[in-house]
C-alpha cells in the first residue's frame, strides 16, 4: 500500500485513483470538420455536447493513474485500476497492485464507500462529505459530467473568445441567465464539439477545479477522451489517467452501486469500520496539462497491466 505521512480525507484520496480503459478498442481518432463563416453559436456547441451526453449513459474499463501531492512520498502510479462509471453519477473504482485489490472506492449521488480488502476495513459516507472547497460528489461530476448540457439554456452561457485555426472557443457558464457570475470556464474544440479545458470558479473568480482532456476518439457516434487530468488546488491533489481501451454503455449491476447493501455485506464478513485514513492509503501544483503524460512515461509504475480480472465481475469483492 501507499502511506501518507499524515491523514488526508477519504474523497481527496480515493478520487485521486481513478485511471481507465477497457475491454474493447478505443475507436477511431476524433477528426473535427470546419466551422462556418460567422461561428459558432451558443445553442450549436450546446447542442452537440447535449446529444453525446444522451448517448453516453456510462462505461467499464481499466488502465493507468498517477497521482500527485504535496503529501506524498513519491508520485504514485497504478497501472491497475478499473472503474465503472454509470451516469449521473455512480462510479466504482478498484486499486490493485501485483494483481492484489488494495482499495477500493463505490460513490453513488452523494454518498461513498473506500474499502481496504488486505485490511478488512471499511470508511463509509453515506451523505458524502465536505472537503476544504469541494464535496466528494463535486470531485467525481468534475472529471465526468461538469454539466447537465441538455439543461443548459444558451442565455447562461457567454463566448470570450474564438480561434478559427484551431477550432477552439473559449465561453463561460454563468450561474444565472444574463448577467450573472460566472461559475464555470471552458475551452472546447469542433466539430463536433467536445471539451478540453473545464474550470470550476467560485464566486470570486478563484479555480476550485481545474480539467484537461486530450486525444479524442469517437466509436458509434460516441466521442469520448484518451487523456484526462484533473486538478483541485484548494485539496491540494491532481491526478491524471490514460486510457487504452474502454467498453461503452456496458450493462452494469445495481448491486454494485447499493451502498447500503454493499457495508451490510462487508460487516457480515468481518470488516472494521474506520474513522479516520491516516495510515491507510499509500503514499504550488503544476498545470493540468503537464499531467497528460505520455503511455510510455508509465512503464515505470508498479506491477504489471491486465485487462481484466474476474472479480471484478462480483460485487465489491466478493469473488473468492
Amino acid at each position: 500500500m501507499f502511506f501518507f505521512r499524515r491523514a488526508l480525507p477519504a474523497t481527496a484520496v480515493l478520487f485521486l485513483l481513478v485511471s481507465f480503459s477497457g475491454c474493447a478498442r478505443l475507436g477511431d481518432p476524433l477528426q473535427h470538420g470546419m466551422l462556418p463563416a460567422g461561428a459558432p453559436k451558443v445553442k450549436d456547441i450546446l447542442k452537440s455536447l447535449s446529444e453525446n451526453e444522451e448517448r453516453l449513459a456510462g462505461f467499464r474499463a481499466t488502465g493507468t493513474v498517477v497521482l500527485q501531492s504535496p503529501e506524498l512520498e513519491a508520485t504514485q502510479i497504478s497501472r491497475e485500476s478499473s472503474i465503472s462509471y454509470r451516469q449521473p453519477l455512480d462510479l466504482h473504482v478498484v486499486g490493485r497492485k501485483y494483481g492484489t485489490r488494495f482499495v477500493e472506492l463505490t460513490c453513488s449521488g452523494k454518498a461513498f464507500l473506500l474499502q481496504f480488502p488486505t485490511e478488512k476495513q471499511y470508511y463509509y459516507r453515506p451523505e458524502g462529505e465536505r472537503l476544504n472547497t469541494v464535496s466528494s460528489a463535486e470531485m467525481a461530476r468534475e472529471m465526468f459530467q461538469p454539466e447537465p448540457w441538455r439543461n443548459l439554456p444558451p442565455s447562461q452561457v457567454r463566448i470570450l473568445g474564438y480561434d478559427p485555426a484551431s477550432q477552439t472557443v473559449e465561453m463561460e457558464v454563468l450561474d444565472r441567465p444574463g448577467d450573472g457570475v460566472a461559475r464555470r470556464r471552458l475551452k472546447v474544440q469542433g466539430t463536433p464539439w467536445v471539451v478540453l479545458e473545464n474550470r470550476l470558479l467560485d464566486p470570486f473568480g478563484r479555480e476550485l477545479a481545474v480539467t484537461v482532456k486530450g486525444d479524442y476518439y469517437e466509436r458509434d457516434g460516441i466521442r469520448f477522451p484518451g487523456k484526462v487530468a484533473s486538478v483541485f488546488p484548494g485539496e491540494q491533489a491532481q491526478m491524471s489517467f490514460n486510457m487504452r481501451r474502454i467498453d461503452i454503455n456496458p450493462v452494469l449491476e445495481g448491486d454494485i452501486f447499493n451502498l447500503e447493501a454493499n457495508v451490510a455485506a462487508l460487516k457480515r464478513r468481518g470488516f472494521r469500520q474506520v474513522e479516520t485514513l491516516r495510515g491507510q492509503v499509500s503514499g504550488g501544483a503544476p498545470p493540468p496539462e503537464a499531467l497528460l503524460i505520455e503511455e510510455r512515461e508509465l512503464d515505470s509504475g508498479d506491477g504489471g497491466y491486465m485487462d481484466h480480472h474476474r472479480e471484478d465481475d462480483s460485487v465489491n469483492g466478493t469473488a473468492k
